[in-house]
């Protein structure tokens, strides 16, 4: 089969540059690994000079297009980047297009499929992405492309059980699988004993979602841990974002390691006794997969546990109440054989729920069936 992605963020990955990066791009990588492993041929239609600038051999296409800084705002759309993606795709000539993340390239994406005469997969990436929490980030002409994406595609894959309620409540008819996020298990990570492990891990980009002043109030009532904050301020930081970081920075057991490269990710993770989410709402972390991974709990509030997957498996802790995080904390670092176990069933769950060639293979499957 071919399949062809749209994605602008992959080359900034696949360099491993500083730049924010989305879950998605981490999340897309790992599908085009699972699927090329099964034997299928793979295209990510992205911005012009992007071989350029990775510059080096890939096992799949990337497919450059345009320059996205170019053009007349509104008018570009239409006088070079629909026109230029539709090219692209149909000299491609995919067997199906997937496009993840609520927003204009969803309906731009559902079109060009429709013009092909193929299938159009949208990705749901986001829980804001499956109910009206994406009017917030999207305007009036964006959200009228992203539903006009979602009535168009054959298949909406959702990463989690929230997802699919919303969706199925709007989209009775679709066809939507639940497939949580493949990932890439890097094998050349060592297993970190619990005692080299010293510190509470925070990854992530610096924005309203991640809940950085619910950070601020666990780390200032644990003053004899130390946590360590590696990430960046995403794209428009919000006021109460930009304080809450002000302030981590004056407290002498926080400290900024700055943003992470893909390949320091594995061993900043498993040098920590435990990831620690703060976030309002995660649809699918990466950082929980790359922390299990390493054999590392995740404590995150009840609501950025996707599917109770933490709760249910024993990776860590859902905590119900912000006030209980510092308790939930302490007894990791006071319970060394509890963390060990807990390590163990970490690693077991990523390798038994998330290889990338399983759930590619599911996917295909499911395209197969339109």
């Amino acid at each position: 089969m071919k399949i062809l992605f749209i994605d602008f963020t992959l080359p900034y990955l696949l360099k491993d540059t500083s730049y924010p990066i989305g879950g998605w791009a981490v999340e897309l990588n790992a599908w085009i690994n699972g699927l090329r492993a099964n034997g299928h041929e793979v295209g990510v239609l992205t911005w012009k000079g992007a071989n350029a600038f990775v510059n080096k051999k890939l096992d799949f296409d990337l497919i450059e297009t345009y320059d996205p800084d170019k053009g007349i705002k509104i008018f570009k759309y239409f006088y070079n980047y629909i026109p230029t993606l539709y090219r692209k795709a149909a000299q491609y000539e995919p067997d199906v297009i997937i496009q993840a993340c609520a927003g204009l390239s969803t309906g731009i994406m559902a079109f060009i499929a429709d013009k092909l005469n193929i299938p159009f997969i949208h990705r749901a990436a986001n829980d804001m992405d499956s109910d009206n929490r994406y009017k917030s980030h999207l305007l009036k002409y964006e959200q009228i492309a992203f539903r006009y994406g979602l009535k168009k595609s054959n298949i909406i894959a959702c990463q989690n059980k929230y997802q699919y309620d919303n969706l199925i409540a709007k989209y009775p008819e679709k066809t939507l699988p639940i497939l949580h996020n493949p990932f890439f298990i890097n094998a050349d990570v060592p297993l970190i004993l619990y005692e080299d492990r010293k510190y509470v891990a925070w990854l992530g980009f610096f924005k309203k979602q991640k809940n950085l002043p619910l950070l601020y109030d666990i780390a200032i009532k644990c003053p004899d841990v130390q946590f360590k904050i590696a990430g960046m301020p995403g794209r428009n930081i919000d006021n109460n974002t930009d304080k809450a970081v002000s302030k981590l920075k004056k407290l002498p057991n926080i400290e900024f390691t700055g943003y992470l490269s893909r390949e320091k990710v594995p061993h900043f993770l498993s040098k920590s006794i435990v990831l620690l989410n703060t976030s309002h709402f995660e649809g699918f972390s990466n950082t929980y997969l790359e922390a299990f991974s390493a054999g590392t709990p995740v404590i995150a509030p009840v609501n950025a546990d996707p599917d109770h997957i933490i709760e249910k498996n024993g990776l860590g802790f859902a905590v119900k109440n912000n006030s209980d995080f510092p308790v939930v904390i302490q007894s990791v670092f006071e319970n060394k054989e509890r963390f060990v176990e807990i390590g163990k069933q970490c690693q077991e769950y990523v390798y038994e729920n998330h290889d990338p060639e399983i759930l590619a293979k599911r996917l295909v499957d499911i395209i197969s069936k339109i």
